[in-house]
């Protein structure tokens, strides 16, 4: 009996290693797909370029975390879904152009460049049952440049987003992200013209249409 009790003692401890491991070998993954709506507001007599970088694109959030698991949460392509529409609505133009062309001197007929970048993403899973959701936090930084590539004004945007948790985890962490997203993407729309750097630079923009208008009418 005594040898039978120490042979399958190993084995119980053996299952126990197997079982933790796993655990701590869990991984959630969270590809972050949505359409975002295009803002009904009126647009800024500006034509901008807009870069939108790789790190921008490209984005990808990975994080372990003790007693859950290690996420990997990508929002490139969120990204990108969510500033083209914004931007084509902001402005009377928005081209696409490269991160190069912010050191080129002429760039047609563009009054400014605008590049946005994500520099903080940051979320809470509930481990315990009485918390019941999802929370993100994110922060964008905007960066206004002149067309000669001299900085205008940098602007940090913060979004929030909250989801109660139905069901899987992964899901409820997309749709908080997506709710802070849209919260950041709605503050940009409506708070860019007011930030007092830009609300000048957009001053001398018009200025300076209407010097060019008045000079044509001599």
């Amino acid at each position: 009996m005594r040898s039978s009790a120490n042979q399958t003692l190993p084995r119980r401890l053996l299952a126990a290693v197997a079982v933790a491991g796993a655990l701590a070998g869990c991984s959630s993954a969270v590809v972050i797909e949505t359409d975002f709506p295009t803002p009904l507001i009126e647009p800024l007599p500006v034509r901008m370029g807009i870069v939108m970088g790789p790190e921008l694109q490209n984005f990808v959030h990975a994080e372990d975390i003790p007693q859950q698991s290690t996420w990997t949460i990508t929002l490139g392509d969120a990204n990108v879904s969510m500033f083209t529409p914004l931007f084509s609505s902001m402005f009377i133009e928005a081209r696409d152009i490269s991160a190069t062309a912010t050191e080129q001197a002429n760039l047609g007929s563009l009054d400014g460049v605008l590049r946005p970048t994500l520099e903080k993403f940051e979320f809470d899973v509930p481990v315990g049952e009485r918390d019941q959701f999802v929370e993100v936090w994110m922060q964008y930084r905007l960066f206004l440049y002149e067309t000669n590539g001299d900085i205008v004004a940098e602007w940090p945007v913060t979004g929030y987003g909250k989801a109660e948790l139905e069901g899987d985890r992964e899901e409820a962490v997309r749709r908080a992200s997506i709710a802070a997203m849209r919260e950041a993407g709605a503050t940009i729309s409506t708070q860019f013209a007011k930030q007092p750097q830009v609300s000048y630079w957009l001053q001398e923009r018009g200025n300076a249409t209407a010097l060019s208008v008045g000079r044509l009418n001599d």
